[in-house]
């Protein structure tokens, strides 16, 4: 899946077309203020974007979901850099409420032949 859209519609998309997934945003383009990046859902990462960074929801940004990469990236902001990673279907990391303690993902399609 592909889509280039502003960064509230990519992720509006992200939830509809994924229902379980969980999104870790990078530290490196959000400022944390001790707040956990890890184990977000689009409609939070919305919600919160709007209260810190809401210029940051209207945004040009392209979201990638398929073998090699999912995350979303903001390229006016940084192109090598996702603003954030995608983990589809509830895989590892399950979504727990912005906790820390998961484990990271290595595979992000364990069960695809």
């Amino acid at each position: 899946m592909y889509l280039h859209d502003n960064l509230q519609v990519c992720l509006y998309a992200l939830e509809s077309r994924y229902p379980n997934h969980c999104v870790d945003i990078s530290p490196g383009i959000i400022e944390s203020r001790g707040v956990s990046l890890t184990g977000w859902r689009a409609p939070e990462v919305v919600n919160m974007l709007a209260k810190t960074a809401p210029h940051l929801l209207e945004a040009p940004a392209e979201m990638i979901i398929d073998y090699g990469a999912c995350a979303i990236y903001l390229p006016d902001i940084s192109a090598t850099m996702p603003l954030c990673t995608i983990h589809c279907q509830g895989k590892v990391p399950p979504y727990i409420a912005h906790s820390e303690d998961r484990p990271q993902q290595k595979d992000l399609f364990p069960n695809v032949p």
